[in-house]
């Protein structure tokens, strides 16, 4: 644990300032949300269009339900993978 830096021994001053500077490393709640929503649309995609829309019935059906999600999270990560690249 030695670490850590010495934000615990500042002063509260200090520290208030530290995380109200715009600058810091500390990232905002919304920072990130694109990147946050491409990981759970295919998740919410596999919901709503295999459980609640189409029930698999024959092996076929079942086959699709194994392969779609896989599918959609493959597609998410190469999404992922551009866009950080993008980013430096």
């Amino acid at each position: 644990m030695s670490d850590h830096s010495d934000f615990n021994d500042k002063a509260l001053k200090d520290k208030l300032e530290t995380l109200l500077d715009e600058d810091n490393v500390i990232k905002k709640w919304n920072e990130g949300l694109l990147i946050k929503s491409l990981i759970l649309l295919p998740i919410l995609i596999f919901i709503v269009g295999l459980f609640i829309v189409n029930r698999p019935e024959s092996l076929t059906d079942l086959l699709f339900v194994c392969l779609y999600p896989l599918a959609l999270i493959l597609i998410g990560l190469i999404l992922l993978f551009v866009m950080r690249s993008k980013l430096k």
